[in-house]
């Protein structure tokens, strides 16, 4: 009798464990989907990125967001979707897209638009070009480690004509006029 009963144990056992691992699966996932209960995802969940954009008066201001994370890509998604404040004007043409972000040596940054960028470029003057390089460049050097952003089209330098900007170059805070700066 003794061994039928320690068969029936060792079955058993197997059994017991394979449901606590399942129920300590099940708790990770509820857990891993960010999920506290009361307060709403968990902290961990997302990070900010301070997006930039003009007022009427052509000065940057800022918007937080949050973001999946703390990365050119995610910084740049933002600027794309515009400002949430009304008052405040979208900082690229109409239609740009951002292609592709990738971080290079030195803490520049790539951030390749699509061909929108340029034929949506303001052709009207310094404070015009600086709405649209201003957001760009400081939401861009609001992501640690990045010092410059490199802006290319469609993967090339652009040659924007009357730009007073070189864009064969990597642009940072210093090249947008101070009377834009926040």
């Amino acid at each position: 009798m003794r061994g039928a009963g320690a068969v029936i144990a060792r079955r058993r056992g197997p059994a017991w464990a394979g449901a606590i691992l399942l129920s300590a699966l099940a708790l990770a996932l509820a857990a891993a989907c960010g999920d506290s209960g009361e307060d709403g995802p968990t902290a961990a969940a997302a990070a900010t990125v301070i997006v930039y954009f003009t007022d009427d008066a052509g000065t940057l201001v800022a918007e937080t967001r949050a973001v999946g994370a703390m990365t050119i890509a995610e910084a740049m998604a933002a600027l794309a979707e515009g400002p949430e404040d009304v008052d405040l004007v979208p900082a690229l043409p109409p239609g740009t897209g951002v292609r592709s972000t990738s971080l290079g040596r030195g803490g520049v940054a790539e951030v390749d638009l699509s061909a929108e960028f340029a034929e949506g470029y303001p052709s009207g003057g310094a404070a015009a070009e600086a709405a649209v390089l201003g957001p760009l460049v400081f939401t861009a050097t609001e992501v640690p480690g990045i010092e410059a952003v490199l802006i290319t089209v469609d993967g090339l330098v652009p040659d924007l004509i009357g730009s007073a900007f070189d864009f064969s170059v990597p642009l940072d805070r210093q090249d947008v006029p101070a009377e834009v700066a926040p």
